[in-house]
C-alpha cells in the first residue's frame, strides 16, 4: 500500500475514532446527570412541595419498580390536576394542567432526602427549573 493511502486510513481512523470517543462521552455525561432514584437511600417516593407556587404538593408513588405521580394539588384550587405521568430510562416525567390556565410538564434532573430537582415547560413556551422540597 503506498503512502499516501496509509495516510488517509490513519487520518479517516483517527477522526472515527475522536467522534466515538465524543459521542459515547456525552451519552455518559447526560445518563450521569440523572440520578438514581434510591442513591444515598434517598427516594422519589413522597411528598413536595413547590416553592415556586402558593402551595402546591406533588404526591409520587414508587409503582412498578418505577415511580409515579398520583396528585398534583394546590390548596387553593382544591383539585388534582395531574393529566399525565410516566416513568422511563430512571427518569420521572409528568404533566398538570391549571383549570382555566396552563400546563406545565416537570422531567426529574435529580433527588436526594430533601429535595428534588426538575425542569418543566408549559403550553406557553416558558421553561426554568424547580427545586421541590420533601415535606413530612
Amino acid at each position: 500500500m503506498n503512502t499516501q493511502k496509509k495516510f488517509w486510513l490513519v487520518l479517516i481512523g483517527a477522526i472515527l475514532g475522536m467522534a466515538i470517543i465524543a459521542c459515547s462521552c456525552g451519552f455518559t455525561r447526560a445518563h450521569l446527570h440523572r440520578t438514581a432514584p434510591t442513591r444515598g437511600g434517598s427516594h422519589m417516593a413522597g411528598k413536595w412541595l413547590d416553592p415556586d407556587t402558593t402551595g402546591t404538593i406533588t404526591t409520587i408513588t414508587s409503582q412498578n419498580g418505577g415511580y409515579a405521580v398520583v396528585s398534583v394539588i394546590n390548596p387553593d384550587r382544591g383539585q388534582n390536576e395531574l393529566t399525565k405521568t410516566s416513568w422511563s430510562n430512571g427518569v420521572l416525567t409528568w404533566t398538570y394542567c391549571i383549570s382555566g390556565g396552563n400546563c406545565i410538564t416537570s422531567v426529574t434532573v435529580s433527588v436526594n432526602s430533601t429535595s428534588l430537582e426538575t425542569t418543566w415547560s408549559d403550553d406557553r413556551g416558558y421553561s426554568g427549573t424547580t427545586t421541590f422540597q420533601r415535606q413530612p
